[in-house]
């Protein structure tokens, strides 16, 4: 904001109006994967992914960076991140992340931003505590799954969900067709409850788990 008195022009709180950047999902991803801490001096060693050498405090903070951007920020509704390429494959192992062709896709999957994100980086097929039906391509609407396991009843708008999975805990994974939105489906009362953002939400909150217990085991403490 200028103001002008006069003939002269003032800044007003000039530094109340800098506003510091938001760093994008990918920056934060590519803080949290890289081998060296970026605050050390240049010129600093860099160490080997895993490595019990790198600064603890570095890796956990910016792993719970990545794991709070998963669920609270989203550039605008509906949309999903782009993650770097490969970034799944590289934790959890070419052969263990599903990518989806068009094929697969139920036709009220209509959401672009999701389903570019399911062909172009996928899903983990096992990350706990998420797993995926290996036999469950093309992937089924909840209304067709309903029909196929009779005795949970599905919630209205069924056939615009489109499940992905399930939890440790029985409750499924879906995808709303139309928002993007990603929620769980719990049996046997059919009830639905919002899980997070949008699949790229729960691809890094999954990688972020993993990296958790990897930070675990390496700091050797025992899983609760």
């Amino acid at each position: 904001m200028q103001a002008v008195t006069g003939g002269t022009t003032t800044m007003r709180d000039a530094a109340a109006d800098v506003r510091t950047p938001i760093p994008s999902l990918v920056s934060r991803v590519r803080l949290a994967t890289s081998v060296e801490d970026p605050s050390w001096a240049r010129g600093a060693s860099r160490w080997s992914p895993g490595s019990c050498e790198r600064p603890s405090l570095w890796n956990t903070s910016a792993l719970m960076s990545c794991l709070l951007l998963a669920v609270s920020h989203r550039a605008e509704p509906g949309t999903a991140q782009e993650l770097p390429a490969r970034f799944l494959d590289r934790e959890f192992g070419r052969h263990r992340v599903t990518r989806f062709e068009d094929i697969d896709f139920p036709g009220t999957l209509v959401h672009r931003p999701t389903r570019r994100f399911l062909r172009e980086t996928g899903l983990p097929e096992d990350a706990h505590p998420f797993r995926r039906d290996a036999d469950d391509l093309p992937l089924p609407t909840l209304a067709e799954y309903g029909e196929e396991h009779p005795g949970h009843p599905v919630p209205a708008g069924a056939e615009r969900l489109v499940r992905l999975g399930r939890l440790a805990d029985g409750a499924h994974v879906v995808v709303h067709g139309t928002t993007g939105a990603v929620l769980t489906w719990r049996t046997p009362d059919g009830t639905l409850h919002p899980l997070v953002a949008d699949v790229s939400a729960l691809a890094l909150t999954l990688w972020a788990l993993r990296r958790a217990a990897l930070l675990e085991a390496v700091a050797g403490i025992e899983p609760a």
